[in-house]
């Protein structure tokens, strides 16, 4: 159940009031991955949203059973053959589907809130870090096309260590470079398999459930619920 109580609020306030660091997921946390879906609609109807809703599953399984594997592929890649996958699931053939999806990762538009919740941490002293399954260049390029450069002081891809979150070391990877402890850092994702990664490797976790889902059955450290970012301000 979300947290709206003054109470909540009071504690969640302290807790922010003595962090450091803040860490942040990328997609769908700071950086929205939908915007198209007028334009999609025009090329494959009804078949939008099941396109899109297999094509997101896909890309988070194939993270996952990679790890499973012990093998690596970037995002970009693991990306493209969910994409793949999902448009012949669905018997889609046409390029511009393909052509109009693809990008997205590499041009992400802010999610509302996220531009005020930097300017208010920056303001506070706090450090902010982005530490994401994506590929370096679509960290970079996301973060330079919202002009946000001098909001981030750290950005992280599991490139380096080439394995995919929510395995513990890509955590730790970003607490040995922060050269940082867990009482330092707030973790931040709307990714709920994300907040059970980080907060059962030691994080104090926040979910930003700002789609308002249900609650998974997966296990959790200490973790807290908001509704948007927004609530930092």
């Amino acid at each position: 159940m979300l947290k709206t109580n003054k109470k909540y609020h009071s504690v969640l306030k302290q807790l922010f009031n003595q962090k450091k660091i803040f860490i942040f997921d990328a997609f769908g946390t700071l950086f929205k991955t939908s915007s198209f879906e007028t334009e999609l609609e025009k090329l494959v109807g009804s078949k939008s949203f099941d396109l899109i809703a297999l094509w997101r599953r896909k890309q988070l399984e194939y993270t996952w059973l990679y790890n499973q594997m012990q093998q690596y592929i970037p995002f970009d890649e693991i990306t493209k053959l969910a994409l793949e996958f999902s448009m012949r699931h669905h018997k889609i053939e046409d390029e511009m589907v393909r052509n109009l999806l693809l990008p997205i990762y590499d041009c992400s538009n802010l999610i509302e809130g996220t531009l005020e919740a930097l300017s208010f941490l920056k303001k506070e002293g706090k450090t902010v870090v982005i530490l994401s399954n994506g590929t370096p260049t679509m960290l970079q390029n996301g973060i330079e096309a919202n002009g946000i450069t001098h909001f981030i002081d750290h950005f992280f891809s599991v490139d380096s260590l080439q394995i995919y979150k929510p395995h513990p070391s890509v955590y730790q990877m970003a607490l040995d470079e922060l050269k940082v402890g867990f009482a330092d850092c707030l973790f931040f994702s709307s990714n709920q398999w994300d907040v059970a990664g980080a907060s059962t490797f030691g994080l104090d976790s926040v979910w930003v459930n700002q789609y308002g889902e249900v609650k998974e059955n997966l296990p959790y450290g200490r973790v807290w619920e908001i509704e948007g970012l927004k609530v930092l301000v």
